[in-house]
């Protein structure tokens, strides 16, 4: 089994959802302190000013204490802010896929929940389905994992892939350096890193925008061109190229 293990985003980015396409089981990690200013309550849309790039969308979160995890978070009630945020995406009102996009967004937005963590995974289920994405998803506060000592950052990853049984870890490019891939080698894990190969497409700018929110690329692209993307990575192993993305037996 092919494991990617990542904290609940809010409608993350492309690279993200690659994650799912390349893994058999993608593991939700709520059980870890939320890290203000992160992705996990916010993400970057296209600004309305086109003189400006981007500005955040957010949910907003009740009062909390700084070393409080994911789990334990609620969100203001929904019927306080889903408006507003819905009201952001207009500057969205000319994309050729606006109102499929729209309609997504207001399905996620479409619930009473509060615990943010069952909020943001019930949106990504939601949104991974609307993408094609067949992956498993299970949250690992809901597992009860016995996962042993925990000496370094990058070895949350190598104890929950141990207790799941995975063959093979998967993690975005940007964390490389967390990892010591000595230590998957020894408990016969498979350490990789999928690096996503983003092309700029048509926001109707003067310059293309990168890294913005899946709902972008949902905007301005047809789902034929967005599944595209989805398999547009290479996946790395300690830095080096290994291969594209793809669906063969060699992962």
């Amino acid at each position: 089994m092919k494991l990617a293990i990542m904290q609940p985003y809010f409608f993350p980015y492309l690279g993200y959802w690659q994650l799912f396409q390349y893994a058999d089981t993608f593991l939700v990690f709520d059980d870890i302190q939320f890290v203000h200013k992160g992705w996990v309550n916010r993400n970057r849309i296209l600004h309305q000013d086109p003189s400006k790039e981007w500005r955040y969308i957010t949910v907003p979160l009740r009062k909390k204490s700084q070393k409080t995890k994911i789990l334990d978070i609620s969100t203001l009630p929904a019927k306080l802010w889903r408006d507003k945020l819905l009201a952001q995406l207009t500057t969205y009102r000319k994309a050729p896929h606006y109102e499929e996009t729209m309609a997504l967004l207001g399905e996620c937005l479409d619930c009473e929940e509060q615990n943010l963590a069952r909020f943001l995974t019930r949106a990504i289920k939601i949104t991974a389905k609307h993408l094609g994405l067949e992956t498993e998803i299970l949250v690992q506060s809901e597992l009860g994992l016995d996962i042993g000592p925990v000496e370094h950052s990058g070895q949350w990853a190598l104890r929950l892939s141990e207790a799941m049984g995975a063959i093979e870890y998967v993690n975005p490019m940007g964390g490389m350096d967390l990892f010591r891939e000595s230590e998957f080698d020894t408990s016969g894990i498979k350490l990789r890193f999928l690096d996503p190969l983003i092309e700029p497409y048509n926001q109707r700018r003067d310059s293309f925008v990168p890294s913005l929110s899946i709902l972008d690329i949902l905007m301005w692209n047809p789902m034929p061109e967005v599944t595209r993307m989805l398999q547009s990575y290479r996946i790395r192993r300690s830095g080096h190229e290994n291969r594209t993305g793809g669906t063969d037996g060699d992962r």
